[in-house]
């Protein structure tokens, strides 16, 4: 039986959980055709919602860094080069 998508208060970890289940279920079952593609369908929505989530979150994110003026200065977050007051610190 294919999972439902989450609903906007579901949270990314329990839409994330929700995800693993329907691919384990599309792996470990030998499900007539539409059912499989149901559920491929409905995961790929939930994927989007996903997405979606993660983004939203990535975009709140802010760091703060030393402005040219040496004062505190919240920017948006390079989650993957994340450079912090806290390690700048370290290094002087």
């Amino acid at each position: 039986m294919a999972a439902k998508s989450t609903k906007k208060n579901t949270s990314f970890e329990a839409g994330l959980e929700t995800l693993e289940k329907m691919a384990q279920q599309m792996e470990n079952a030998d499900l007539p055709l539409d059912e499989l593609m149901k559920l491929y369908e409905d995961g790929m929505a939930l994927t989007r919602e996903l997405e979606a989530k993660l983004s939203a979150a990535k975009g709140r994110m802010l760091e703060i860094q030393k402005g040219e003026d040496g004062k505190p200065v919240a920017v948006p977050c390079q989650v993957e080069q994340q450079l912090t007051l806290i390690q700048e610190d370290d290094e002087e």
